[in-house]
């Protein structure tokens, strides 16, 4: 799916509007915070899931604490 979009100035600041086909494909809407990662080309957005992050957050932990004890069941 290709859309354009049009930066424009507000006050001293730069906005991108989105259209709303794109956002309803995308699952987004107003409120939500999305993180944006410069990437070659351009850049990549992407919705910010505090929950998410916070969970993975609690895995990478539990990973690194219990690391030996996975390696050897993945052995097993």
């Amino acid at each position: 799916m290709i859309m354009a979009s049009k930066i424009q100035r507000l006050g001293d600041k730069h906005v991108v509007s989105l259209p709303a086909e794109l956002l309803a494909e995308l699952g987004w809407g107003a409120g939500d915070v999305l993180t944006a990662e410069i990437i070659e080309g351009g850049i990549k957005f992407t919705r910010h899931d505090s929950k998410h992050n916070e969970a993975m957050r609690i895995a990478r932990k539990a990973m690194k604490k219990y690391r030996a004890a996975f390696e050897a069941l993945a052995k097993s």
